[in-house]
């Protein structure tokens, strides 16, 4: 391997040179056969010959060897018109002909040619013949040979030029249409390689990106034994500094190595692209070394390279995290889909660690989001310091970053990770005397060919993570199918993309469950009303499955909107009924909905567009949810009675401070937890909950629902305790919320008989 360079080859100047030889050519200087005869009429013919002495046209068609052998001789600075005395010259052959030779020029003086003008024997002698005044009369017609051959020359060129152009656009659209479909990662990468290498005829091309750990190559069978990695390593240190500033591909020569034994050690040209981020900084290089054909590159190579390296500066662009440098998640999951395809047996593995920062959204709070970039810049340093050369690692999301071990068993990764969780506690932010430490939480997941399609580990990787952040954080969990908490986010995940259908589809079903009066002071018939949903097959799913999805993937303010707009659309058909009874229907919020800000003005205009009364509508919020943000509940909470709609404190029991915090909810109902009221009738406790919650509430003035009443024993023990109403399957189970909108038209057409 060479260690110095010859300097940079630049293309030379192009000259416009007159193909004198061309058939276009020789009619041109033709039609001016007449012009030339009108001039001067006593000449016996007019010759044209080329800076070569070759003769290209004469007006009488015939060849002149006397002539012909006069004008081999004659000196090449009378030629070109660089002798003093070149503006013409004046000769008489043996023949006793005279001849006058006149060259042409192009109009830049640029020798094209020259004119041979011959006289009869002895005319040269008459009084009449005044070379000076001939050279004159002529040079007009000289000129316009010489115009005409110069256009001839830039028409050629031009055309010539047009080939050229057509042929790089031919190899473009090549290239483009090889890497359709392929321009991400590392796929399409090499599909760039590869076939630029292939086109230009190219003995070793490579892509090399430090920074990335990109290295990305294809050798022709000529350069096989060719020790690659040194070219690689010179490459990298001595070639990529020159690149510094460039923006378009240099080409230089590499001298031979004397007593060198390779091909590449008899000297070749390499034609080294530079790569660049967004900001025009150079990051890497797409090198091409030596054609196979031993040719040197031109212009158009180098117009070909250019867009060639845009392509794969495009292709880097949406592959690479702009932050970190990382692979993004879109070129992982083409890794992915590469290291599927690269499974050698049904036993060999890989394996994926996935990586979540625990507090980085503590340390955005507490010290802003640029503290926040340079925790996740530290970590994914962290992570690069001793990552093996086998290993693919991605910054997939703001705080979620994945490595994949190729060929590793799960021991392997397990132990990857642990080495990565040790070096992680040295990952802490200082601001002044202010510090945080950053855990991680960290997920394993096995990648064979049993593990479904290339997608699906990536997903359990991710519920592993998960899991460990449920189960504590700042640990390692190992993704088990076996494991329950797992199971059911895999589940949830599953579940996710069916809510969605359903909600954009209007696929959920409303059911009406009754809430009945356990005294007869009260006939105003109350309903809650509850959310189904069925699967692709029609069956029935479990509220607590869809519900636990939903919620975890932060869709309940959606369901939550749907609910309270179908349910105000159909009683607005029915409002007059509604009215006239002055039926209460209960709709459930969720905590998340209790966040939205802006729920309280959706509610209102789906109000005001049905035109139904507040009072109409009970919203039921579980105490957890209102717990979990008092100020923010009970600012909700407010907003809807002062509306005049009523408020239902659902599960209330079920917190440890429940009655403490009942005093901070302004509320009118209080629903007690079904907990207690399914074993009320055989458990003291229980029974003694309901009494103190009955006692507590009526001291507050609150009316009391007793949930899952599912016997008339259980229905007769409540009363007896003062619960105000009950609901359950021993009232009334749920039905169609239609068809209860249907029973309370008869009973209102009933009442006006």
């Amino acid at each position: 391997m060479a260690n110095g360079i010859v300097g940079v080859r630049e293309d030379a100047e192009h000259t416009v040179s007159a193909d004198v030889h061309s058939l276009a050519t020789i009619r041109n200087i033709g039609k001016s056969k007449d012009l030339l005869y009108s001039l001067v009429p006593r000449a016996q013919c007019f010759c044209f010959y080329d800076l070569g002495r070759n003769c290209i046209w004469s007006s009488d068609g015939a060849d002149d060897y006397e002539i012909n052998d006069f004008v081999a001789e004659l000196p090449a600075d009378i030629l070109t018109g660089e002798a003093p005395e070149a503006e013409f010259v004046r000769r008489t052959l043996e023949s006793g002909r005279t001849l006058l030779v006149l060259p042409v020029h192009s109009d830049e003086s640029e020798p094209l040619g020259f004119l041979v003008v011959v006289f009869s024997r002895n005319a040269g002698k008459s009084s009449w013949f005044n070379p000076s005044l001939l050279n004159n009369i002529l040079a007009p017609a000289v000129a316009v040979i010489g115009e005409g051959l110069q256009l001839d020359s830039e028409l050629r060129e031009a055309l010539a030029h047009k080939s050229e152009i057509e042929t790089e656009l031919k190899l473009v659209y090549e290239v483009d249409e090889k890497i359709h479909g392929q321009s991400r990662s590392h796929a399409g990468l090499a599909q760039l390689v590869g076939q630029s290498g292939r086109f230009l005829g190219i003995a070793y091309s490579v892509l090399l990106m430090p920074a990335k750990r990109i290295r990305i190559s294809a050798t022709h069978s000529s350069w096989k034994k060719v020790n690659r990695k040194v070219l690689d390593r010179y490459l990298v240190d001595h070639m990529f500094p020159k690149l510094d500033g460039k923006r378009q591909p240099v080409v230089f020569e590499i001298p031979a190595v004397e007593g060198g034994d390779t091909v590449a050690d008899r000297g070749y040209q390499t034609m080294l692209c530079p790569l660049t981020d967004k900001h025009g900084n150079v990051e890497g290089m797409l090198a091409q070394l030596g054609r196979v054909s031993g040719e040197p590159f031109n212009t158009m190579h180098r117009r070909f390279m250019s867009h060639v390296v845009r392509k794969v500066e495009y292709v880097i662009e949406k592959s690479f995290d702009a932050m970190t440098g990382l692979m993004n998640r879109s070129g992982f999951e083409a890794q992915l889909h590469e290291a599927w395809k690269n499974l050698e047996t049904d036993d060999d593995a890989h394996q994926l660690i996935y990586f979540d920062l625990d507090n980085l959204q503590l340390v955005n709070d507490t010290f802003g989001r640029k503290a926040g970039d340079e925790v996740i810049m530290s970590f994914s340093r962290l992570l690069e310091q001793d990552l093996p050369r086998s290993a693919v690692l991605s910054r997939l999301t703001g705080d979620d970053f994945c490595i994949l071990l190729t060929h590793a068993d799960s021991d392997s990764g397990v132990e990857f990770a642990h080495e990565v969780r040790e070096k992680a506690r040295t990952l802490r932010y200082l601001e002044g005397d202010k510090s945080l430490q950053v855990t991680i939480s960290i997920g394993v997941s096995e990648f064979n060919r049993r593990s479904g399609d290339e997608g699906a580990p990536l997903t359990t990787a991710r519920m592993a993570c998960e899991a460990a952040k449920d189960h504590g954080r700042d640990r390692i969990e190992v993704y088990d199918d076996q494991n329950h908490s797992i199971i059911r986010r895999h589940d949830d995940m599953q579940l996710v993309a069916q809510i969605q259908q359903t909600l954009d589809s209007d696929g959920f079903a409303l059911l009406a469950q009754p809430i009945t009066s356990l005294s007869t002071k009260d006939d105003v018939p109350r309903y809650e009303i509850l959310l189904r949903m069925k699967d692709g097959e029609g069956s029935s799913i479990a509220s607590s499955a869809f519900f636990s999805a939903a919620e975890r993937y932060q869709l309940m303010p959606q369901i939550d909107r749907w609910v309270v707009s179908t349910t105000i659309a159909k009683l607005a058909g029915s409002r007059r009924v509604v009215d006239d009874l002055g039926a209460i229907f209960s709709i459930n919020l969720s905590g998340q909905s209790l966040s939205d800000d802006d729920i309280l003005e959706f509610i209102d205009d789906e109000m005001r567009e049905a035109g139904i009364p507040a009072t109409t509508l009970c919203f039921e919020v579980t105490e957890s949810a209102a717990v979990s943000n008092l100020a923010k509940a009970q600012q909700f909470i407010d907003g809807l009675r002062e509306r005049g709609c009523s408020i239902a404190l659902d599960d209330f029991g079920a917190g440890l401070s429940s009655f403490a915090y009942l005093k901070n909810f302004a509320v009118d109902i209080l629903k007690i937890d079904g907990g207690f009221i399914r074993d009320i009738t055989d458990n003291r406790i229980s029974e003694s909950m309901v009494a103190a919650i009955t006692q507590v509430a009526k001291v507050m003035e609150l009316v009391t629902v007793a949930e899952y009443v599912e016997s008339e024993k259980t229905r007769k023990l409540i009363s007896e305790l003062g619960v105000d109403f009950a609901q359950g399957h021993a009232i009334g189970k749920p039905v169609p919320f239609e068809n209860v909108l249907e029973e309370l038209t008869g009973q209102g057409r009933k009442s006006t008989a």
